[in-house]
């Protein structure tokens, strides 16, 4: 096998392995008003397969990051690919919403593993000065993946029934844990135990690094905003508006190919522009959009292609945003990448799952509950990069 060749397998791998949460949950996001409607629960009861699912994700990023400096970045994947598929299984076969809770939480904790994991790998492999520019190629094809997810989810619910998209999900773990078996190589230094400090100790440390509290609580109320689309859109279309899961498919497609397209964009932009003015970007892009559309929805002069059009400007401001504040993150501790990727990842899923929570219990079937609370994170998360700013960027 060519050096180049191995070289792409071994980055498919990766987009492969820190994909897995975003496509799982994008899979059965067109199914949750089906969920609700097949066991007679309330949407606050069926966010709950969202909440336990991030809520998990970003625990196992907290043992999974630390474990794979430990262990080695290969036996943390193997384990979180197994803990994947055995999740997938257990709510494809769910028959309550409890059994459905409880595999999306097992799913959840081993998906931490590839998206904590793949990000230190990505650290290992190309540095301090080329981890940037990789990173948002990972993020883009990651969100490449994460828009075809609900189209695909929506098609499968539409032809198969609800299951199918959990068993989807467990055919990609399964891909998982070949690809990283027979491809992907130990890329970290496996230390003795002795020569670790104490996993809280360097916990401690990060949150006390202004610097690393800057990008971490950017990214993380940047990624909450992207959540209320993710919880709160399948309502609004589906049940709100009527629209058939597989055209709701299209509609998710599409805006989320704006993070897609974002992440493209500050691959380009990084090397020309440095990382503060494109992020100060992506905030604007993350405030001025839903309030735009929250002014026309209060107005009544709100059409779907403008819901569509301004919704994509929101995803593109977070993925113009998303690699830069996880490059920021990673190279402010260079040295314990993996638990510097495992507190981002903690921090960004609780207020996912937060933020999850919250739309199912103010949900009123209009599209406000999803673009204030956008509108209020993209304006938090700015405040918060302005006030730390200078910690981060010298």
């Amino acid at each position: 096998m060519t050096g180049s060749r191995a070289s792409l397998l071994v980055f498919g791998t990766l987009v492969l392995c820190t994909s897995f949460g975003e496509v799982a949950t994008g899979l059965i996001v067109p199914a949750l008003p089906a969920l609700g409607h097949e066991f007679g629960e309330t949407p606050a009861t069926i966010q709950l397969s969202l909440v336990a699912f991030s809520v998990m994700f970003a625990v196992g990023q907290l043992f999974f990051g630390p474990f794979s400096d430990r262990k080695g970045r290969r036996v943390a994947l193997m384990f979180g690919a197994g803990l994947t598929l055995t999740g997938s299984v257990v709510s494809a076969l769910g028959d309550s919403i409890l059994m459905v809770v409880f595999g999306r939480a097992i799913q959840g904790l081993g998906g931490a593993s590839g998206y904590v994991v793949s990000r230190a790998i990505v650290r290992d492999i190309y540095g301090a000065d080329g981890a940037p520019k990789a990173m948002a190629a990972l993020f883009a094809l990651m969100a490449a993946s994460f828009l075809a997810a609900p189209l695909v989810g929506g098609v499968l619910l539409d032809f198969a029934g609800w299951r199918a998209g959990f068993a989807f999900a467990g055919l990609i773990a399964l891909a998982w844990a070949l690809s990283t078996f027979f491809v992907l190589p130990e890329t970290g230094t496996v230390v003795e135990p002795r020569n670790f400090e104490k996993t809280y100790i360097v916990y401690f440390k990060l949150l006390r690094h202004k610097g690393f509290l800057a990008f971490m609580l950017a990214h993380s109320i940047g990624y909450a905003g992207l959540y209320c689309f993710v919880a709160g859109g399948p309502y609004y279309f589906i049940d709100g508006l009527g629209t058939a899961p597989s055209t709701y498919g299209v509609i998710a497609a599409i805006v989320m190919s704006g993070f897609l397209t974002g992440s493209f964009v500050a691959r380009a932009t990084i090397p020309r522009w440095g990382s503060e003015r494109v992020i100060n970007i992506s905030l604007g892009l993350m405030f001025f959009p839903p309030m735009g559309l929250a002014v026309m929805a209060f107005t009544d002069c709100l059409w779907l292609p403008t819901t569509i059009a301004l919704q994509f400007a929101f995803w593109f401001g977070g993925g113009y945003l998303a690699p830069n504040t996880a490059a920021g993150v990673m190279m402010s501790h260079p040295k314990a990448a993996g638990a510097a990727a495992a507190v981002l990842g903690f921090v960004q899923m609780c207020a996912a799952a937060a933020v999850s929570l919250a739309q199912g219990i103010i949900y009123t079937g209009t599209v406000f509950p999803i673009v204030m609370m956008q509108a209020a994170l993209g304006l938090v998360a700015w405040l918060v990069w302005a006030r730390l700013k200078p910690f981060a960027i010298r």
